[in-house]
């Protein structure tokens, strides 16, 4: 299964004097197991292209196919979940279970089936399964947000579409949605990420997808948009090309804390330190 995106474009206010182009001949492709970045700066298309690869939106030209089915298919939607970049916007239902048990709920899940679907669903977005019994709206927002993945979850899709994740999340709640995310991949989900953090989600992803001004500036794997991308680089990748201002011979395509990390002890390892007696 893949997503292939084939000259994509896509206007807003078509046909009236405030027409704008948002996306320019779009192409690109998701095998089934990446993990996909896709970054850029305001207005670049970001949210308007992750609308059209679960069918929410149609292209005015190109196309969004799903193993070589259109994106807008309905038989596709429980394959590619969608977490809003404000999921808690998602939420409606009096309980959590019910807010998690209504995608299940209706493709046929009931009792002690739909019960373990959102226990599993649950555990699998890092909460505890006794919330299920709460308001949704009782929680803090990084739980709200956990709250909505597990809904998408609950669908057990194999695209998993995320906007900007980490906003507003603690650093707790940030953590659980790494480590779901890391465990998602292994089991074969793909997830896509939207995102300008890029701090966040570049040691994660094995491919990165830039887009300027609605067209693709750059698609690559994470060391290639180092090398090829002025801007934005995580602020890591900042301090080692610092560090090699300063005279320090570190690697400068280093994104990840514990490569950093690594490469600074290597480095300082290497060199004789004098102390005054």
């Amino acid at each position: 299964m893949s997503i292939e995106v084939k000259d994509l474009s896509f206007f807003y206010n078509k046909g009236t004097s405030l027409e704008k182009k948002a996306l320019d001949k779009v192409s690109f492709s998701i095998v089934k197991g990446e993990f996909v970045l896709i970054t850029g700066e305001v207005g670049s298309g970001k949210s308007t292209l992750i609308r059209h690869l679960n069918g929410l939106l149609k292209p005015h030209s190109g196309s969004v196919k799903v193993s070589g089915i259109n994106s807008t298919n309905r038989e596709l939607r429980s394959k590619i979940g969608l977490l809003m970049q404000y999921p808690q916007r998602q939420l409606f239902g009096k309980t959590v279970f019910e807010d998690v048990a209504f995608g299940p709920s209706n493709f046929g899940l009931k009792d002690d089936e739909l019960k373990e679907r959102v226990n599993e669903s649950l555990l699998l977005a890092g909460l505890c399964r006794d919330i299920a019994d709460i308001s949704p709206f009782s929680l803090s927002g990084g739980q709200m947000r956990l709250v909505a993945l597990a809904g998408v979850l609950s669908m057990r899709p194999e695209y998993l579409i995320l906007d900007e994740p980490t906003s507003g999340l603690d650093p707790e709640n940030k953590a659980s949605l790494f480590s779901t995310l890391k465990k998602l991949q292994t089991t074969g989900i793909s997830v896509i990420i939207v995102s300008h953090q890029i701090d966040d989600f570049l040691p994660f992803a094995n491919k990165v997808l830039f887009l300027k001004n609605g067209c693709v500036d750059f698609i690559g794997s994470p060391e290639e948009y180092l090398q090829s991308v002025s801007s934005p680089i995580p602020e890591l990748t900042s301090l080692m090309k610092e560090l090699q201002n300063c005279g320090f011979e570190v690697a400068s395509d280093i994104y990840s804390v514990e490569d950093a990390f690594n490469e600074i002890t290597r480095v300082l390892g290497s060199k004789e330190v004098y102390k005054d007696e």
